[in-house]
C-alpha cells in the first residue's frame, strides 16, 4: 500500500478538494482560450460547461473551507459535488446509457474522471467514518 492510502483521510481529502478547485479553474481557462471548440455532444459551449465548472470550483471552495475548519458537513458536501459533477459530465459529454456498463472496459476521459471521483468519494467516506469516532 502506498503512503497515501495509509495517510490521514482528512488530509488527503483536503488535498483532493483543493486539486478539484484547480482543475475546474484550468478547465474554465481552457474553454475561455478555445471558445469555438464544442466540448459536448450537445454543443453546449462555454456558457453551460464554463458555468458548471465555475460553480463546482466555488462549491469545492466552500467544502475546502469546511475541511480546513474540520466541519462535519464538509466531506458530505465534497461527495455531493463530486456525484453531481459526474452526473452532469455523463449527460453533457458522454450521453450514452451504456457508458455505465462499458466505461470500465475502455480507456476514455470519462474513465479518468470517474476514477478521480471514486477516489474523492472514498476519502470523504473514510474521513466521515474517522471523524465519527472522535465525537
Amino acid at each position: 500500500m502506498t503512503k497515501y492510502l495509509l495517510a490521514n483521510p482528512h488530509k488527503t481529502l483536503t488535498r483532493l478538494v483543493a486539486a478539484n478547485i484547480g482543475f475546474d479553474i484550468i478547465a474554465v481557462a481552457f474553454w475561455t482560450a478555445f471558445p469555438a471548440t464544442q466540448w459536448s455532444i450537445y454543443r453546449l459551449g462555454f456558457s453551460i460547461v464554463g458555468t458548471e465548472a465555475i460553480l463546482a470550483a466555488a462549491l469545492f471552495a466552500i467544502a475546502l473551507f469546511g475541511l480546513v475548519r474540520r466541519k462535519r458537513w464538509a466531506p458530505f458536501l465534497a461527495i455531493a459535488i463530486t456525484v453531481t459533477q459526474r452526473v452532469f459530465s455523463n449527460y453533457a459529454f458522454f450521453p450514452e446509457p451504456a457508458n455505465i456498463l462499458v466505461q470500465p472496459l475502455i480507456l476514455t476521459p470519462n474513465v479518468a474522471t470517474l476514477t478521480w471521483s471514486l477516489i474523492v468519494i472514498y476519502f470523504a467516506y473514510k474521513d466521515i467514518k474517522t471523524s465519527n469516532k472522535h465525537f
